[in-house]
């Protein structure tokens, strides 16, 4: 049984952590600039409560790292490109790093012509698709991002996973935050099925099968040898629309740009990956679209419709009213930037001991926190 201190999660400024996984991505080989924005890709998506792709990852990253299957150095170029497209050889430099190249130029290219695609092969793992559709809302655009991934998704009627979870992001502005579309293409993302694991908790029923097909709520069951179901579920509750979302990044990202796609990927950034040594070479895609070059007042309109959804009568059982994409994840920026980022305790405990291996002091906050053990160590 765990402690009652083990079931309360450890908070952590955000800075510190930060610091943190800037230091020990340092010190398995990257460069500090580089390291700096995964560190923030990384801090962002569990200060947005989306733990699946925060900090839980970072043994992972550093894993790749030190053991070459991710280049430490390299710098992403533009293989191709016309006035409002591009392609980029992402030479298999990290994933945020590939990932903010390419919207960034997506973002030029939208400001002058209106409409930008920006497609890149040769990629890695970049954290949460939403953080690039808000680069280029926070330029006044509406910005898009999807990513192939490793295949740990069983198409429907498949016992074998076959695409990646394959998540779509879309972020626009309003006159004031905007409204941000993070999701993935599974019923959930693998994270969650690999927090569920590192927590010693089942899945809820529906998230993923094991190795026949069936249907488990054993993470381990999902993990090694299983996979996470389609958005929808079984065929009979519409699975097949989640598989064809899925087919949809697969052929805007993947397919488009170049890069290994569905089950031709290598594992990556999960535990079945932790000896993998050859570049991954993901594929990923980032539109950008100037809003003022079509009718005037996009920003107003989509101000009206959030208010028409947000003041919706409730349901009689509805636990609160009625959300914008993007609501939940911003109150949760509000209270974890005030509180401290949340970790669940067993996640500080890996960050504690891959501390410990790199040779970088744990932060303040994780004093009265107990080693625990990596993915890395466990196989």
């Amino acid at each position: 049984m765990a402690s009652d201190a083990e079931k309360q999660p450890v908070r952590i400024p955000a800075k510190d952590l930060e610091d943190f996984c800037t230091s020990c991505l340092v010190a398995s080989g990257s460069e500090p600039e580089n390291a700096r924005l995964v560190a923030h890709v990384l801090v962002l998506a569990d200060l947005r409560d989306i733990n699946s792709h925060g900090v839980n990852r970072l043994d992972l990253y550093c894993d790749e790292l030190k053991r070459g299957a991710v280049s430490t150095s390299a710098k992403p170029t533009i293989a191709s490109e016309a006035a409002s497209v591009a392609l980029v050889d992402g030479k298999n430099a990290q994933g945020p790093v590939v990932g903010k190249f390419c919207m960034d130029l997506a973002i030029a290219k939208a400001k002058e012509t209106g409409c930008a695609w920006v497609v890149c092969n040769n990629s890695n793992h970049y954290g949460i698709a939403g953080y690039y559709a808000m680069l280029a809302a926070d330029e006044g655009l509406i910005g898009m991002s999807m990513t192939n991934t490793s295949p740990v998704c069983t198409p429907t009627r498949s016992k074998k996973p076959a695409i990646g979870t394959n998540p779509i992001a879309c972020a626009a502005p309003t006159t004031s935050d905007p409204v941000v579309l993070d999701m993935a293409t599974p019923t959930v993302p693998f994270g969650k099925v690999e927090l569920k694991h590192r927590k010693g908790e089942a899945c809820p029923p529906g998230w993923g099968v094991d190795s026949d097909g069936k249907q488990t709520t054993d993470p381990s069951s999902i993990i090694f040898g299983g996979g996470v179901t389609p958005l929808g579920g079984s065929e009979l509750t519409a699975g097949y629309k989640g598989y064809g979302l899925g087919l949809m990044v697969e052929m805007l990202s993947g397919v488009l740009a170049g890069s290994n796609v569905g089950p031709r990927l290598a594992q990556s950034m999960n535990p079945n990956a932790i000896h993998r040594m050859e570049p991954v070479n993901l594929g990923q895609c980032f539109s950008a679209i100037d809003p003022s070059k079509f009718c005037p007042g996009y920003e107003q309109r989509l101000d009206q419709l959030s208010s028409d959804m947000r003041t919706l009568p409730t349901a009689v059982d509805a636990p609160g009213p009625v959300l914008m994409p993007g609501d939940p994840e911003r109150a949760a920026t509000i209270r974890n930037t005030a509180e401290g980022v949340p970790l669940h305790y067993n996640i500080a405990a890996t960050l504690v001991r891959l501390g410990e291996t790199l040779g970088i002091d744990r932060p303040s906050t994780f004093a009265g926190v107990q080693a625990g053990t990596m993915w890395s160590e466990k196989k």
